[in-house]
């Protein structure tokens, strides 16, 4: 079973990279900070936060963030390698990985098939929809898997 914690809600792969890279730049910052630096509502600011903390390269503590060694190491990375970094973290969270075993053995679903696979995981219909759109944004952005029209596909 997973927990809604281990699901991330935050779409835009890049703009999490852009709050990895403001928390490094303001050490402690608080997710309204990174909200206003990402252009997003302050709910998002928190989504992102929390999106950077799964991929394991920030913490957070009473709502301050800081940068962890494995984002400094990310941030030292050329945008391919950074790519190729993230591919393999993202291979290694649960959550992606139930999604890519789900496309590998049913080539053509669907993000419904997604979103059931996460409500088979005791992830909420309320919640699941939210979610279901991240994890296949980042693993489309990520080149793991291919959108064609409704149906997903392993790159």
């Amino acid at each position: 079973m997973l927990h809604s914690s281990e699901v991330p809600q935050a779409d835009i792969l890049s703009d999490v990279i852009r709050t990895v890279s403001f928390v490094q730049q303001h050490r402690g910052a608080n997710f309204s900070m990174i909200a206003r630096h990402i252009g997003k509502g302050e709910r998002q600011g928190r989504y992102y936060r929390h999106a950077a903390q799964i991929l394991g390269l920030i913490n957070n503590h009473q709502n301050y963030a800081w940068l962890l060694p494995d984002g400094e190491y990310f941030l030292g990375l050329n945008p391919q390698e950074q790519m190729d970094y993230l591919r393999q973290r993202v291979r290694g969270i649960r959550v992606f990985e139930l999604a890519e075993q789900l496309i590998r053995s049913n080539p053509g679903c669907s993000e419904d098939d997604i979103e059931q696979m996460l409500i088979d995981e005791g992830i909420t219909i309320s919640t699941g929809d939210r979610r279901t759109s991240t994890i296949v944004s980042w693993l489309v952005d990520l080149n793991i898997i291919r959108l064609s029209g409704n149906s997903l596909f392993i790159r």
